[in-house]
């Protein structure tokens, strides 16, 4: 993505910069650089979390946390219209947390400085700033409740209600999960063995509550819908 037309109007639908008008937007243009990372590929070091800030322009990435036993945890996915490191460039702290590439992606990058500049110059990016803030701190409120649920299958569920609002498309079979996730990765999510997901996953696709296409993607059909409520839907 190394059209300017293209990243400006990716730009533009950004939660970030989505109150500025065209004129406002193009003045910032200049404080932001594009690069592209291949898959697996580290975008963000632990060490770098306090000096620049990610808007994710197509593509998609995870931000992990290695355990003492070397295990993966996913905090949180981000897709393309999202961002990340806004908090650690406020505060100049770093995250215990690294930035990977799942696929292919091109990201805008903002410095400390640029970041600064554009939140004084622009009070709409401030507003809107604050509003992601709130958005993401109710989701680590979902995701404390779901790794205390007791069991696989009320962390499965949860999980899957979770991601139908974050990612979620209304299709005729009833709700596709518009995003690739393995086992294993939703075994980070929530604190499972793979095995664990697998076996609710299956219960569930056998009890006709959730179908998996060809890619993989999971459907959640109406009697998932009608069983657990999809209270953060926003498709």
């Amino acid at each position: 993505m190394n059209n300017t037309a293209d990243i400006f109007d990716k730009m533009k639908q950004m939660q970030m910069f989505s109150s500025l008008t065209n004129d406002e937007l193009s003045a910032l243009m200049d404080k932001i650089v594009i690069k592209n990372f291949k898959k697996n590929e580290v975008i963000l070091y632990e060490g770098d979390t306090n000096n620049y800030m990610y808007l994710v322009l197509s593509g998609r990435v995870k931000v992990i946390q290695n355990t003492e036993e070397g295990k993966e945890i996913i905090i949180a996915i981000h897709k393309a219209g999202e961002s990340f490191g806004e908090l650690s460039l406020i505060d100049c702290k770093t995250s215990s947390a690294s930035v990977l590439a799942m696929v292919n992606t091109t990201a805008a990058i903002i410095n400390k400085i640029n970041f600064f500049n554009i939140l004084y110059d622009q009070k709409k990016v401030l507003n809107n700033m604050l509003q992601m803030f709130c958005i993401r701190l109710r989701d680590s409120w979902s995701r404390v409740q779901m790794v205390n649920l007791k069991t696989a299958s009320q962390r499965v569920i949860m999980l899957l209600n979770q991601l139908a609002g974050e990612h979620g498309e209304k299709v005729a079979e009833g709700i596709l999960l518009n995003i690739r996730l393995t086992h294993q990765n939703m075994a980070d999510m929530i604190g499972l063995t793979r095995e664990a997901v697998t076996r609710v996953l299956d219960k569930l696709q056998k009890d006709g509550l959730v179908s998996t296409q060809k890619d993989r993607r999971i459907c959640l059909r109406p009697p998932f819908q009608k069983e657990f409520p999809l209270k953060n839907l926003t498709i």
